[in-house]
């Protein structure tokens, strides 16, 4: 007896491409954001509160990133 395995729907292209643009958009910002970071003039940039909150920013980035990638091969027919 085979297993059944789950349905899962398609994801909306109209979805997928609102997904893809603001992903966009965020790696942008995120890109604009790190020039500004890594250019800072702070005495001690490790205690600069802004430079704390962007560095946690683009850890998130770095991996909603990896996982929209990841998405991306699962979603292509082999």
């Amino acid at each position: 007896m085979q297993a059944e395995t789950p349905l899962v729907q398609p994801i909306p292209e109209s979805l997928q491409n609102k997904l893809t643009a603001l992903m966009q958009d965020l790696l942008l910002k995120s890109h604009e954001l790190s020039f500004e970071y890594s250019t800072l003039d702070c005495e001690d940039i490790q205690v600069c509160p802004l430079a704390k909150k962007a560095k946690e920013l683009f850890k998130i980035i770095k991996e909603l990133n990896e996982l929209v990638k990841k998405m991306g091969q699962l979603a292509k027919p082999y």
